[in-house]
């Protein structure tokens, strides 16, 4: 079974991260945890993979139907809102099982699914606001690239600056919610106080992690299409063209309506799927990080595992 191995770690390792980390401290500590419980976030990470090819085969089948743009561009604006939020709800999935493991508790992907549905609508209602918000700034600088007018640079020029906003402020609303209780509206309360006067270090770290997760994910992604262009499995053309075009990202805005296209969608999303605990391991440390630095939680919890041990 899946939780025969999903152990907490000894108490040596976890003792381990009860410090502050730097950037490597916290890179590092993500491939470990990843490593040590491998089989507990794959497993958690594989419903993603399942929810978002399920989606991807009910949006083909309706543009297959369709036979007017406006439902087209209807149903592609709804599979990008369904697929934030699916990406979402499974990264607090994983932030849960990560806290527990952080925590010293025995961590499973019951035990944290059961944790997202406990705290579902505080973390769903936190989790719109936030996506809501970061879509807002996405879409007004797309808008402002296409003006022409000066005018239309402001959003686009503001857009970095709101951005380092929204994640230095509200980027830990899932770890208040599952460890620490709050409702929607005050976990991104308490996140925002939690990372004042940090912002700069949590952006940075952050960014670094999605970098750091992308950049997994590409070479993996692109390292199985050349094996499979190498093979003639995927592309119709040269070798040398089909990996070119694997490496200019040609295959990964392509929608699954051929064998090369599903072939190739299935890959990437399996590579997607792969990296994805890195975010959620990775916020789930920098907040426990910041926690430590800014509150003594590792004072907290050294006395209170020794208070277990009484």
């Amino acid at each position: 079974m899946l939780e025969s191995t999903d152990a907490p770690q000894s108490n040596k390792s976890h003792k381990a991260i009860l410090q502050p980390m730097g950037l490597g401290g916290i890179l590092d500590a993500i491939l470990s945890l990843y490593r040590n419980h491998f089989r507990l976030f794959l497993g958690i990470a594989v419903f993603y993979f399942s929810l978002i090819a399920l989606q991807e085969a009910v949006v083909v089948f309706l543009l297959e139907m369709s036979s007017t743009p406006s439902f087209d561009n209807f149903v592609s604006d709804m599979d990008t809102v369904l697929d934030a939020l699916v990406y979402m709800l499974i990264v607090g999935v994983l932030i849960a099982a990560c806290s527990e493991i952080y925590l010293g508790k025995r961590a499973t992907i019951q035990s944290a699914f059961q944790c997202l549905r406990s705290h579902f609508w505080e973390y769903l209602g936190a989790t719109l606001i936030y996506l809501i918000l970061f879509s807002i700034l996405i879409l007004n600088s797309m808008a402002s690239l296409q003006d022409s007018a000066v005018i239309g640079l402001i959003p686009f020029l503001c857009s970095p600056f709101l951005l380092y906003f929204l994640i230095g402020c509200w980027v830990f609303y899932g770890p208040v919610i599952f460890h620490e209780k709050w409702t929607a509206s005050e976990s991104l309360q308490r996140s925002r106080t939690l990372g004042h006067g940090s912002r700069g270090r949590v952006f940075g770290i952050v960014l670094a992690i999605l970098l750091f997760q992308i950049g997994v994910g590409y070479i993996l992604g692109n390292s199985l299409g050349v094996v499979l262009a190498l093979f003639g499995i995927v592309g119709d053309g040269s070798v040398v063209e089909t990996i070119g075009d694997l490496l200019a990202g040609e295959y990964t805005d392509m929608r699954p309506t051929s064998l090369d296209a599903l072939i190739m969608y299935i890959v990437y999303l399996g590579a997607e799927t792969f990296t994805l605990p890195i975010y959620g391991i990775g916020v789930t440390l920098l907040y426990f990080d910041l926690r430590i630095r800014k509150e003594g939680f590792d004072i907290e919890m050294q006395a209170r595992n020794a208070q277990d041990l009484m």
